[in-house]
């Protein structure tokens, strides 16, 4: 995707079985864990581990910017320091972009929290996004002396945590602790918790929204948001957690059990289209494969005229796949145009201008463009602002004759609560053109007048029989709520309303449910 919309975040998950030396390595199966799962979040990182031999029975260590840096690979005696610090055979992991909050270091994951009892003395880590956060907030500061810091959902559930442990006289079952709270929260959440007594739960929401998979080998488990992550570990015969179900670790014993009614299945979409990473395996079915299905679904479509002026390009580097086989459907040749710089990375020098992003991030090969009729493929436009300076970059510098733009998603009609950074309806490209809520093919007189606005010389998206087709699931498995307004949950339906309230005025109001 070139407008880098950006998802809430990856979570890791270790236990080893006490078993001498070797089970104080639970800190180097989360740093491999969550160097997978960088495609997730490069903000931030960081790590809880549990020892019974320390004083600091938990202890985290987080901090902005990607996982070696967070590290501190870069030095030999820097990192070893901070892997025999934060040694352990039991740990939760995070890496993060923000979709709500600002990006300080102490919006960093897992959250701590500490207590003189040891069950009450918790941290966590999360992936997603509540919706009725605004809800949850204003319950808390309707109770006596309640101070919210953050003003994030990762620190309204921690409140929630701590409420629902502290209801109890005695240490509280964690299976009765998430199963009430499931009552409460609205939206997406996938958890990772682990708390001073060494009692771990992993944890998916009851519709499955992010993926969540796990396994073993030997005497060591483990759990990730993805389950390319867990095959570089080792592991090949790793299991997806169901959605509503928990796993939890206590003295030893691993148990998976249901702890929130599934009313019904809603897996992001996106998670295949752009999200994960392309070895990944998930509820099943392959991103990869899924990706090359829907650039042959996007070649069915094709309008033009192909010949050998004709050269495809896709957008690097979630686009590759579905343009390749694009390209093979056409029978013409799939080349990277555009390449990208790999070694950038995070920069306050980006420019001041976002054509000037654009040039920082990619490089427009002239021997391949000059003179050619491109096909650009791009797995998604959400605001469109980003693809229209590539388009104007790829006809000035690559000196291409024309660049017919293909969307391997369906269009963006909506906003998405459920952890994706794209909250209101009037940062979205296709609802301006449109006007109101759509749920049909975008018509050709649409697609010609956005064409003409990002300068290119045609537009085609991906249908949504197309994607479901790709993806393999069927249609009511899917969240696909973006694309068609069915938001899953009660929340969302009315955030949905207000979105397009809001946009209707002119208004840019926060939503709340």
């Amino acid at each position: 995707m070139s407008g880098e919309v950006k998802d809430e975040c990856g979570i890791a998950a270790v236990y080893i079985k006490e078993n001498g030396d070797s089970a104080n390595r639970a800190l180097f199966y989360l740093y491999k864990i969550l160097l997978n799962l960088q495609n997730r979040g490069q903000l931030s990182a960081g790590i809880t581990t549990y020892d019974p031999k320390r004083k600091q029975l938990l202890d985290t260590y987080k901090n902005l910017g990607p996982v070696n840096e967070v590290f501190r690979t870069s030095s030999k005696l820097k990192s070893i320091q901070i892997f025999k610090r934060y040694a352990g055979n039991k740990g939760i992991g995070h890496v993060r972009y923000a979709t709500s909050g600002s990006e300080a270091r102490s919006l960093a994951q897992p959250f701590e929290r500490h207590h003189g009892r040891k069950w009450k003395w918790f941290s966590f880590c999360f992936n997603g996004n509540l919706a009725n956060f605004q809800e949850l907030k204003n319950n808390l500061l309707q109770k006596t002396d309640y101070h919210i810091i953050h003003d994030t959902d990762t620190e309204i559930i921690m409140h929630y945590i701590a409420r629902e442990i502290h209801r109890n006289k005695f240490k509280p079952n964690l299976f009765n602790t998430f199963s009430n709270l499931s009552k409460k929260f609205d939206g997406c959440y996938n958890l990772a918790f682990i708390n001073a007594q060494g009692e771990m739960a992993i944890l998916r929401d009851p519709y499955g929204f992010r993926p969540l998979c796990y396994g073993k080998f030997e005497d060591t488990f483990l759990a990730a948001s993805e389950s390319n992550a867990l095959t570089n570990c080792g592991i090949t015969d790793h299991k997806d957690l169901n959605p509503g179900e928990m796993i939890t670790i206590n003295n030893g014993d691993i148990n998976i059990k249901r702890f929130a009614k599934n009313k019904k299945t809603a897996h992001c979409m996106f998670e295949w289209v752009y999200f994960s990473n392309v070895s990944s395996v998930l509820d099943g079915k392959s991103v990869y494969i899924t990706r090359t299905n829907l650039g042959r679904e996007l070649a069915k479509l094709e309008t033009e005229d192909i010949n050998h002026e004709h050269v495809l390009v896709p957008v690097p580097d979630t686009a590759k796949a579905a343009g390749d086989s694009m390209a093979y459907e056409l029978g013409i040749p799939s080349k990277e145009g555009l390449m990208r710089n790999r070694f950038v990375g995070r920069t306050f020098i980006e420019g001041s201008s976002r054509q000037d992003r654009v040039q920082n991030k990619y490089t427009a090969l002239t021997e391949i463009l000059k003179d050619k009729k491109v096909i650009l493929v791009d797995d998604s436009v959400v605001r469109g602002t980003t693809i229209k300076q590539i388009i104007k970059y790829l006809k000035k510098e690559g000196k291409a004759k024309e660049v017919h733009l293909r969307v391997s998603c369906p269009p963006i009609r909506g906003p998405c609560f459920y952890g994706i950074d794209m909250p209101t309806v009037s940062e979205l490209l296709v609802p301006s053109y449109e006007g109101e809520p759509v749920n049909e093919d975008i018509s050709e007189k649409t697609c010609a007048k956005i064409a003409k606005d990002v300068g290119a010389d045609s537009l085609i998206y991906q249908t949504i029989p197309g994607l479901i087709k790709s993806i393999g699931l069927p249609k009511n498995k899917l969240c696909m709520a973006c694309l068609n307004g069915e938001y899953p949950t009660p929340c969302g339906k009315i955030l949905f309303k207000k979105a397009w309230d809001n946009f209707r005025k002119g208004e840019k109001k926060e939503l709340s449910c």
